[in-house]
Order: structure tokens, then sequence, then C-alpha cells
């Protein structure tokens, strides 16, 4: 009898002897395995947060897709012209039916300010602008200059150079190129050299457009009004 009891007190000390030691390495790294652990969790990466960020992304990329493939529908755009852009009117709104035209027979560049301060009384002014005058006579540098220092804060600005059988064409065209390249919102839309070769399109004073030529005036426009 009592050597069965000391062999089970032997036992028991044996136990408490091996399994302590054990016991303790458990629970010592217990707070290091826990330390990690939440270390991996703060560096995974939250799935929701992730898929969250994607679909935004995607989102704003539809988004943007879609601004860039919106047609134009004249909206915000105004052209101040001469007679021959009253022959493109009908073939701009054709395309643009939101445009504003203000074309007038024997206009001249020195008028043009007193048009562009009407139009922005009235709220008809856009923020892309084309200007078609020149063919009715020269003009000076300094008009244009202040012209377009006065349309310095719109999106766009389109000088179209002229075509027209009077000696200052010679004038007038370099004219606008050397004073639109002063400006960086300013861009010439090149109607003379466009129409080299052309001479079906125009009437026989060599000026004023028939159908077909109005029609390609019209469509080299909207071209330059789409370039960015």
């Amino acid at each position: 009898m009592k050597r069965n009891v000391w062999m089970i007190w032997g036992v028991v000390i044996f136990i408490c002897a091996v399994g302590f030691p054990v016991l303790r390495a458990q629970t010592s790294e217990t707070p290091e395995k826990a330390e990690i652990q939440g270390q991996q969790f703060e560096q995974s990466p939250n799935p929701q947060s992730t898929e969250k960020n994607s679909g935004e992304t995607e989102t704003k990329k539809i988004e943007t897709e879609t601004k860039q493939e919106e047609p134009l529908n004249g909206e915000g755009i105004t052209v101040i012209g001469d007679s021959v852009i009253l022959g493109v009117e009908p073939y701009l709104k054709e395309k643009l039916p939101k445009i504003t035209v203000d074309g007038k027979i024997g206009r001249q560049m020195s008028q043009a300010q007193d048009v562009v301060n009407g139009l922005k009384q009235q709220g008809k002014l856009g923020d892309h602008i084309i200007i078609e005058l020149g063919t009715n006579g020269p003009f000076k540098k300094e008009h244009l200059r202040n012209l377009l220092t006065s349309l310095s804060d719109a999106k766009q600005v389109l000088l179209v150079t002229t075509r027209v059988p009077k000696k200052w064409q010679n004038q007038v065209n370099p004219t606008i190129k050397e004073v639109a390249s002063a400006f960086s919102n300013t861009k010439v839309v090149d109607w003379y050299a466009a129409s080299e070769g052309k001479g079906n399109y125009f009437y026989e004073d060599g000026v004023h457009l028939k159908p077909d030529g109005s029609k390609y005036y019209a469509s080299l426009l909207i071209e330059a009004l789409q370039e960015k």
C-alpha cells in the first residue's frame, strides 16, 4: 500500500517537473505570436477597402471617357465674322445647333471689340470664340492684340485667315499669325491654305462661298474646335 502511494507521488512530481517548463514556454511565446499576428493583420489589405477604391477609380474613368465622347452641340461657342460667315452659318448650325453666330456684311476687325463687349453684356459670349475678319480690309496689329487680350480668359480662341483677291490679303494673314502666336489660348485656322486649289468652292468674286465651299469651311471650324 505504501509502495503504491509513493509511486503515485513520484508520477505527480515527474509530471509537474516536466510540464511546468513547457507550459511556461508556451505562455511566454503567446504575447510574441499575438504581436506578430496583430502586425500581420494591420499590414494585410482590407478587401472591402480595395474593392471600394477600385470601384471609385473605375467610375471616374467611365465619367471621363463619357465626357470626352460627348459630341459638340455648339453651346458655349461664339463666332464673330463678316459676310463670309453668314454663308457658312446654316452649315455650322446644322452640326452645332446651339452655336451663336454674329456676322455682318462689311464688318472690319476694328469693330470686333465692340461686338465682343455687346455679346458679353447679353450673356452670349462663350468660352470658345471664333473670329473670322479681315475680308474687308487690313487692320493694325494693336487692334487684334487688344482684342485677344480682352479674351484671355476664354478657353479657346480661333482666328481664321482670309482668302480675298485684294492687295490687303498678304497683310492680313501674316498679321493674324504673328499676333496669335503670342497668346496661349489662341490658334489659327488657315483658311487661305485650306482653300488653295479649290476655286470651284467660290463664287465669281473669289471671296464668298458656294454651298459645298460653305460646308467645307464649317467642317474645318468644327475640326479645329475639337482639337486640344
